[in-house]
This record gives structure tokens, C-alpha cells and sequence, in this order.
């Protein structure tokens, strides 16, 4: 097991620095020139010296190789930058905006298990029925509608026609439901055909079938020991949602006008606010791969015999 969390270490570090690469490049080849437009936003009329000052204030002036690893020394340390639209160090924005992804993501998750685990259930036992077929059109449904679209509909039918909830509410539980129930339809939707893929694959096995022969019921084979047996690739799964939600909130959160890192994110690529953009796209990416590292470590303490089989172990 420790042999196989370095070598995923040393292959996340390797992501990482990709995706730090790659989106220091892009941020920096953009047509918007960065020092022009916080000159534009600080002084009222700046002229081609001063904002050719300001670049060199910033080290936009320096060759890109250098910028970058200028950044990264200062990123190893915790040191994100100076934020060019709030004046405030990019870890402390970050830091103050981080709670409201999560807490939405959490609340996400919830929803996930509430919504997964009878549905799932009730799919594997009416396996063919009416129910089943309509709950298939439905999580194909779920699967393809785009989170914006839910989200506006969502307000439309419960904010704008039946005002249960306010459309900018921040600060309570019932501001939470709408933007966590947009964010966790899709991975729901998902959840119940795998988990009801696998119930229904373990229906099959041995210790059913003797189960079976002992006169126990259907329902209480499915809730007693099949439902064990099924929740396993469940729980990996449910890391890597974690992971996919809070990098794919941004889309949420601009909906909804939540004040999390996704929003803050989107403000700083319309601002151009490089030292956001590079320190966002970077927690980000190390906390999703961090839930896939966890997930990864989960699926091979739960199943040992694939680090065996790996020589990993």
C-alpha cells in the first residue's frame, strides 16, 4: 500500500505541475493585456509610460519561463500573490471564499446519498417495471441537462413563480438548497445507474442464492447483504464527485450569485487578475487530485487483490 501511495504521489506532483504550466501559458497569451488593464481600473486616463511601469511593477516584462518560476517559488512557500482587483493576498481571498464552495458541495453530497440509495434500491427490486424504466428516462434526463439550464429553471419555478426561495439569500440553510440541489442532480443521476447496476450484478453471486434458499425475503437480501457488497465502489466514486463538484461549481455559483471560489474564479478571468487566476486554478487542481488520490487509496484498501495483481502492495 505505501509503495502504491508514492508512486500516485510522484504521478499527482507530475499533474500538478502540468496543470500549473498550462495555465500560467494560457492566462498569459491572452489578447488582454494585464498591466493595461489594472491602469485602466486605477488611474483614470494612464499613459503608455505608466502602464509600461506598472508591467515592470508586476514583472509582466520578464520572459514567461521567468514569471512562472517566480510564481512557483513563491506558490511552494503559500505565497499566491497580491490579488490585482482586491488589493488582498490571493491564499486570503481564497481562503475566505473557499467555505461558501464547500458548503454547498457538502450539502451536494447529501443530497446524492438521499436521493441514490432508495431510488437505486427500488430499481434493483422492481427490476423491469414501469418504475424502473421511467427512473432510466429520468437519470438519462438528469445526465444530459447542462447545471445552468437546471439553475435558471429552478429560479424560474421557485423563486420568480412560487417565491419559496430568494434569488440572493446568502448566509442561511435555505439559501443553500437550490445551488447544492443544481450541483448534485447530475452526479445523483449517475450514482443511481451504477449503483443499481451494481445491486443488480451482485443479485447474481453465490451468497444470494443461498441466501435465497434459507427462505429470507428479496427486499431483506438486498438491505442486508447485497447493499454491503454494492456500496464499496460507491464510496470511491463518491471522492471523485467531491473533486469533480467543487472544480465544476463555478458554473453554480454564477447562477445563483453564491460568493464561492468558482465565482471568484470567473470574476478574475473577466478582471485579468493573473495572480487570482494561477492561485485558484491551483487549489483547485490539488484538491481535486488530492479526491483522486483518495479515492484511488480507498479502492485499493477495499480491494487489495488490484495492488496485489499490480505488485503494488
Amino acid at each position: 500500500m505505501l509503495i502504491y501511495i508514492r508512486n500516485r504521489l510522484l504521478s499527482l506532483v507530475i499533474v500538478l505541475a502540468g496543470v500549473s504550466i498550462l495555465s500560467f501559458i494560457l492566462a498569459n497569451i491572452a489578447t488582454v493585456d494585464p498591466a493595461e488593464a489594472f491602469a485602466r481600473r486605477s488611474l483614470l486616463n494612464p499613459t503608455p509610460a505608466q502602464i509600461e511601469e506598472i508591467r515592470e511593477m508586476m514583472g509582466l516584462n520578464l520572459p514567461v519561463y521567468q514569471q512562472y518560476f517566480h510564481w512557483l517559488g513563491g506558490a511552494v512557500k503559500g505565497d499566491l500573490g497580491i490579488s490585482l482587483l482586491t488589493r488582498n493576498p490571493v491564499s486570503a481571498d481564497i481562503a475566505q471564499k473557499m467555505p461558501a464552495t464547500l458548503s454547498i458541495v457538502g450539502l451536494a453530497l447529501l443530497w446524492i446519498v438521499i436521493i441514490t440509495l432508495p431510488l437505486s434500491i427500488l430499481s434493483a427490486i422492481s427490476k423491469d417495471s414501469f418504475f424502473d424504466h421511467a427512473l432510466r428516462m429520468v437519470t438519462i434526463l438528469g445526465l444530459s441537462m447542462p447545471n445552468f439550464w437546471l439553475g435558471f429553471i429552478l429560479l424560474v419555478i421557485l423563486a420568480v413563480m412560487l417565491p419559496i426561495f430568494s434569488v440572493a439569500d446568502y448566509g442561511n440553510l435555505k439559501s443553500l438548497i437550490l445551488p447544492s440541489f443544481t450541483l448534485a442532480i447530475p452526479m445523483a443521476c449517475s450514482s443511481i445507474r451504477l449503483l443499481r447496476a451494481t445491486i443488480l450484478a451482485n443479485m447474481n453471486m453465490d451468497f444470494v442464492t443461498y441466501a435465497k434458499a434459507r427462505g429470507i425475503s428479496k427486499t431483506n437480501i438486498i438491505w442486508s447483504h447485497v447493499l454491503k457488497n454494492s456500496l464499496p465502489p460507491m464510496i470511491t466514486v463518491f471522492c471523485q464527485y467531491l473533486g469533480y463538484m467543487i472544480a465544476g461549481s463555478a458554473i453554480v455559483e454564477i447562477v445563483f450569485s453564491w460568493p464561492g471560489i468558482g465565482s471568484h474564479l470567473v470574476h478574475a478571468i473577466i478582471g485579468r487578475d493573473l495572480p487570482t487566476i494561477n492561485g485558484c486554478v491551483l487549489v483547485i487542481a490539488v484538491i481535486f487530485v488530492f479526491c483522486n488520490l483518495l479515492a484511488d487509496v480507498l479502492n485499493g484498501w477495499l480491494n487489495p487483490k488490484m495492488l496485489t495483481e499490480k505488485g503494488e502492495f
